[in-house]
């Protein structure tokens, strides 16, 4: 038992090294002899649990996608079914995954390699789809509640909200992205009141 406790957490040092690299990096320029050195194993230790860079890079957008699940279960229970604002419910969501990327070190490495993988893609990379959905979603399902009609349809909406949590992950002053829910709040506070 306290063999495989032993084995977990190094598994878990291992994701968090690997992600702060990838963060910092990108997966083209990820060096798992850092990650290895990050750990204090060698790099044939960090072979025991990983066979590869991309067996990484795949268990980590793997916790992206379930934190993007927690957060809209998180959202659905707080927000109310109806009533709420559009750019509220947008917003929330927004705040919510840029305050789990400062957070949350596999979130930010992840994103990262989403994000990288997005400029060589045919298609958007299967995260960013999904934060299109959900934002896509919580839009459609405040429409009807939501005191003030939209002009807008819901797509360019969930594109406002993608957009602004990319675009300050983008432009974020440092790798740790510290102060990226401050900077999404800031963005949503700078628009129009009647745009969403």
């Amino acid at each position: 038992m306290a063999k495989q406790a032993r084995s977990r957490r190094t598994h878990e040092l291992v994701l968090d090294a690997a992600a702060a690299e990838f963060a910092r990096h990108g997966y083209p320029r990820a060096n798992l002899q850092h990650v290895a050195d990050r750990t204090g194993l060698t790099k044939g230790a960090l072979y025991g649990h990983f066979a590869s860079k991309e067996h990484l890079a795949q268990a980590l957008t793997g916790h992206l996608e379930e934190v993007l699940e927690q957060v809209t279960r998180t959202l659905a229970a707080r927000l109310p079914a109806e009533g709420a604002p559009t750019r509220d419910r947008l917003r929330a969501l927004s705040c919510a995954l840029a305050e789990r990327v400062e957070s949350d070190v596999r979130v930010n490495g992840a994103l990262r390699l989403v994000m990288d993988e997005a400029h060589t893609a045919p298609e958007p990379p299967a995260p960013l789809r999904e934060l299109h959905r959900m934002a896509a979603e919580l839009t459609g399902d405040a429409r009807a509640g939501d005191p003030r009609p939209l002009r807008s349809p819901a797509a360019p909406l969930a594109d406002l909200a993608t957009v602004i949590l990319v675009g300050a992950y983008y432009t974020a002053p440092d790798l740790e992205r510290r102060g990226l829910a401050d900077r999404v709040r800031d963005l949503w506070d700078a628009l129009p009141g009647d745009a969403g």
